[in-house]
């Protein structure tokens, strides 16, 4: 009795997922994939932030101002703006509007400067001290800048002061699964203590 040959088993290769193109149905192309890891963001301003705001009709004018106790910052012939939780060009959007909305100006141009931001690093790392926040800065980004461990540090046991609550952090776990990084933000200090061994 004749059996025809079992069939060639399936492979499962794991590759990057296909979808497949509008044009031929025969070719497929990558599908995008969505990248890994903590990704910058834009800095959010928050209650007691510095910024200088200037206003240009045509005159320019310049303001400095602390984000109140209630997120609002106070300006000219405008009611108050809540600029807790916006982003500066959101802000400069929000400044804008309101002079053209309430006819103070026709037209107007608005700057949001925010100081610049750092974060401080401490305890068993080779460089330690105060350094600027450019973009979106994570916490292997920071003890790295930091210049990385002394031979003394307990990489296992960080820890992140911020706005006086405490994050506890396991930067070796962090390394084996960088999309656990912690996002660093303005004031945060962090602190890499010495191993108990």
């Amino acid at each position: 009795m004749f059996l025809p040959p079992p069939e060639a088993p399936l492979r499962l290769d794991r590759a990057a997922p296909y979808a497949p193109t509008g044009g031929n149905p025969g070719v497929r192309a990558p599908a995008p994939v969505p990248p890994s890891g903590p990704t910058a963001v834009a800095y959010r301003l928050r209650v007691g932030d510095a910024v200088v705001v200037s206003v240009r009709a045509p005159a320019e004018q310049q303001y400095e101002l602390i984000i109140d106790e209630y997120g609002m910052i106070k300006l000219p012939m405008i009611p108050d703006i809540r600029a807790a939780g916006m982003t500066g060009s959101e802000l400069e959007r929000a400044i804008k509007s309101s002079y053209i909305n309430n006819k103070i100006y026709r037209e107007v141009t608005v700057n949001v400067l925010v100081p610049q931001r750092s974060y401080f690093v401490r305890g068993e790392v080779r460089a330690p001290g105060r350094y600027p926040i450019i973009g979106g800065v994570t916490l292997l980004q920071a003890l790295a800048a930091a210049g990385g461990y002394t031979e003394f540090a307990d990489p296992r046991r960080i820890q992140i002061t911020r706005q006086g609550a405490q994050i506890n952090a396991n930067a070796r776990d962090i390394e084996r699964n960088q999309a656990d990084d912690i996002a660093i933000e303005t004031g945060d200090v962090i602190v890499v203590p010495r191993t108990w061994y």
